[in-house]
């Protein structure tokens, strides 16, 4: 009855034969709705749970479901899991480190230089017959000094791309040291991010530290009127915070590719005023939380997910 394994999402193929070339028990109901999942785990005596992102795993569903011994999550972030009652289950919370930094980090350049040369609205304006070429006139990434918050695999998998462009790039990670090189500049807190540069793009979890991160009170110091760049997590960003900066001018733009509530005008939204606002206006930017989507990715996830649990089974 060991080594039993319910995923109850779409995942790559060869995460399945991976496992199962393991020994390992495979059931691959990725159409399972979440209500569904508690019962189902129970009656298989499922002792791992593979997600990407159908369902919260609350503390009381990790104590309810007695023979879960480890989540693994087919994406980087672990914040639609208790992680806390987790730990003090001993249930193992498994993900897909760095699997998908060199697709976001394309992504998010990708989103920058179509801002910045005003790209999507240029689009737009050509394809309802006009030719207003001034008014699409772009600036040069080039010319801005660009921030990161958030040097893991992510933030210096962007850092390594933008070293092209010659900016100054500065980064900023509460929890690491000494990554300071002749492309990046290492400093001291979020504050120095935001008094030195235009551009500042955050690649960090969500966490109790970091939700909200993103809010208004770091301009206060600081003469730049920023754009800035989201795609980690949508609560990192206080949403009201951030359109009272753009309606008083103190934000230049945002660029966000998550949103607190997502799809973000579903039912019950907490911020579908301020996002009715945010699509009105020209110096912002949207794409439905897929920077870290690539063909690529979603094998290279998949491929990431099955080395971990190995190594977490002692199968490797």
């Amino acid at each position: 009855m060991a080594n039993r394994v319910l995923i109850i999402d779409d995942v790559f193929e060869s995460l399945i034969v991976g496992l199962q070339k393991h020994d390992f028990d495979v059931f691959y109901e990725k159409d399972i709705l979440a209500e569904e999942v508690l019962s189902r785990a129970l009656a298989l005596n499922i002792e791992g749970i593979i997600v990407r992102s159908k369902m919260f795993f609350s503390g009381e569903f990790l104590k309810e479901c007695k023979p879960l011994k480890w989540i693994a999550r087919a994406g980087v972030g672990t914040d639609n899991i208790d992680i806390v009652t987790a730990g003090e289950l001993g249930i193992k919370v498994i993900n897909a480190d760095g699997a998908n930094a060199l697709t976001v980090a394309e992504h998010v350049l990708g989103m920058i230089l179509g801002f910045l040369h005003k790209l999507p609205w240029a689009d737009s304006h050509v394809r309802k017959g006009f030719w207003d070429r001034e008014a699409h006139r772009g600036r040069e990434l080039s010319s801005l000094q660009v921030g990161i918050v958030g040097f893991g695999h992510t933030g210096s998998a962007l850092a390594q791309l933008l070293s092209g462009f010659n900016n100054r790039i500065l980064a900023y990670d509460k929890y690491k040291s000494g990554f300071g090189s002749d492309l990046v500049e290492e400093v001291r807190n979020l504050e120095e991010i935001f008094e030195r540069c235009d551009l500042i793009s955050f690649h960090v979890p969500l966490t109790e530290e970091t939700n909200g991160l993103i809010h208004a009170r770091l301009l206060k110091n600081s003469n730049r009127k920023h754009l800035i760049v989201n795609a980690s997590r949508g609560r990192v960003l206080d949403v009201p915070s951030m359109v009272g900066a753009l309606k008083n001018g103190s934000v230049s733009g945002l660029i966000l590719d998550v949103w607190p509530d997502e799809p973000p005008l579903k039912n019950g939204s907490a911020f579908s005023q301020e996002f009715e606002w945010l699509v009105s206006q020209n110096c912002v930017m949207f794409s439905p939380h897929v920077a870290g989507w690539s063909v690529e990715s979603y094998q290279r996830i998949s491929d990431k997910l099955l080395d971990n649990v190995l190594n977490f089974k002692g199968c490797a």
